[in-house]
């Protein structure tokens, strides 16, 4: 119960007090109103609803043609974009983006994209002969230092270290570069001690420099291969972002040519913008074991996703897909599966034109 004051207003109806309020009371001539949980407060009938909201509207999805960004889809689309220009660059009058300019700068990418695998599928090699490299000089480490040990003793000594062996031990160092550094010490001890040489053991001054110059070559190797690679990685990036422009050049101008209902759109291996556009494919569909019959569904999305469906066929049992939930979420558990069976998991993104196609479908082991 609170005082009421001249001019205050029903907080229940946000309208100022009536005389036949029900819960306005007077009590030795001072004004008071009843609250809820007084006794005697008679509740107020509720307020006029507001009028329903109207419903969103669906947004309609028209066919877009977007640059791919990975290299593989770029250059594909790159081809059938090609193939539609030898065919209606004349008809559609096509000034700035000519089949042959196109055709160069597609050449210069595939050029520069095969130069970057050739780059690349080199690396093991070098790694490799890095790897055997320095496995040799391994083993004479260990061979000189045994036939050293036998004068300077097994353990590290002001003697031992003119060997070059780090860190202050008498071992095979743990690591390459320290190996590298070791070589080049006992060659260099070897030469000012030729008595300690033994060369039925195969441990001389000449054998340590020879390995000593294998692991330099090698690891030369190895940093020309990946200067290489880099070099590759600048040049494909750049014929790359010269084709990206090149390939939305030419889609802008045929959009001056063609209308939205054009069926030579297609002829380009692009969509009519008019035509309704499902969503893009889900990429990186992960499935993760979590025990107890549950897997776990990640997902990276889709474009022009509003919601996914995703499925599940248990193999030797479900003969096709089966739909798990539809939602909006990026990750979904499915549960109650069985134990040791495997399922294929994929997903679709859907949007108000449809279901559109499905991911790869990736495979899980059930625990």
């Amino acid at each position: 119960m609170k005082p009421l004051h001249w001019d205050a207003i029903n907080p229940f109806t946000g309208k100022p007090f009536t005389w036949d309020d029900p819960n306005l009371k007077f009590i030795n001539d001072i004004g008071m109103y009843l609250e809820p949980g007084d006794p005697g407060f008679v509740p107020y009938p509720s307020s006029t609803p507001s009028p329903a909201q109207p419903k969103p509207k669906k947004r309609n999805y028209m066919a877009s043609n977007p640059t791919p960004d990975p290299i593989s889809e770029l250059i594909a689309a790159g081809e059938d974009l090609y193939d539609g220009l030898v065919q209606h660059a004349v008809a559609c009058e096509i000034k700035k983006n000519t089949p042959a300019d196109f055709r160069a700068d597609l050449d210069a990418l595939i050029a520069a994209q095969n130069a970057l695998a050739a780059a690349e599928g080199a690396e093991p090699a070098a790694y490799a002969a890095l790897r055997t490299a320095d496995s040799n000089g391994k083993g004479f480490i260990a061979r000189a230092i045994k036939v050293l040990s036998i004068a300077l003793g097994n353990d590290w000594s002001a003697e031992w270290t003119a060997t070059g062996l780090p860190d202050q031990k008498v071992g095979i160092p743990s690591t390459q570069d320290k190996r590298f550094t070791a070589l080049n010490g006992l060659a260099a001890y070897f030469t000012n001690n030729p008595g300690k040489e033994n060369a039925p053991l195969s441990v001389t001054a000449a054998i340590a420099t020879t390995l000593h110059s294998a692991v330099s070559d090698a690891r030369q190797g190895v940093g020309n291969a990946l200067n290489l690679t880099k070099t590759r990685v600048l040049a494909r990036n750049e014929a790359r972002d010269a084709f990206r422009l090149r390939f939305r050049g030419t889609i802008n101008e045929l959009e001056q040519c063609l209308s939205i209902d054009d069926p030579k759109w297609y002829d380009f291996g692009l969509n009519r913008p008019a035509d309704p556009a499902t969503p893009g494919q889900p990429s990186n569909v992960h499935a993760t074991a979590l025990g107890q019959g549950r897997v776990l569904i990640q997902i990276d999305g889709a474009r022009r996703a509003n919601s996914f469906n995703y499925y599940k066929q248990v193999i030797g049992t479900d003969t096709e897909p089966v739909k798990l939930i539809n939602t909006e979420g990026t990750q979904h558990t499915a549960e109650n599966l069985p134990a040791a069976a495997t399922v294929q998991i994929t997903v679709t993104g859907v949007n108000d034109a449809g279901e559109g196609q499905a991911s790869e479908p990736v495979s899980v082991v059930v625990t």
